[in-house]
């Protein structure tokens, strides 16, 4: 049973990753912020963040609840993004920008650290609509 449980957790984990760039919306080639209109009143904001000497710019993000959200990051050395609250991360590498997609769905602030070194980058704030 133990044998089992074991090879199915890497098989699922490897289809919801495949899911995931199967399915997740293409990249916009513009800069950040980009809000653009959706029909339900929220927006897609693309948010270009970049990393030198463990400090992020923008230091401070803030969204609607509801908004679809894109990260583009880059860095000068390489970290784990790791954005709390939503317990989403990417990798990040100099000279490949790593990128993070999500719906706002969770109000509240929360912490953007590198999940490496444990050092706060930034906050992410999702206000009610």
């Amino acid at each position: 049973m133990l044998k089992r449980v074991l090879i199915l957790i890497p098989l699922l984990l490897l289809i919801l990753v495949g899911l995931f760039f199967l399915l997740r919306p293409a990249s916009t080639p513009e800069s950040a912020p980009t809000p653009e209109s959706a029909t339900d009143g929220s927006q897609e904001n693309t948010f270009d963040l970049a990393i030198a000497q463990g400090s992020m710019t923008p230091s401070e993000i803030t969204l609607d609840e509801g908004d679809q959200v894109r990260f583009r990051i880059t860095s000068d050395s390489p970290l784990e993004f790791h954005l709390h609250g939503y317990d989403l991360e990417a990798e990040v590498e100099p000279g490949e920008p790593g990128e993070l997609a999500f719906e706002a769905t969770i109000t509240g602030r929360f912490e953007i650290e590198n999940e490496e070194t444990r050092e706060e980058l930034g906050t992410l704030l999702v206000q009610p609509r």
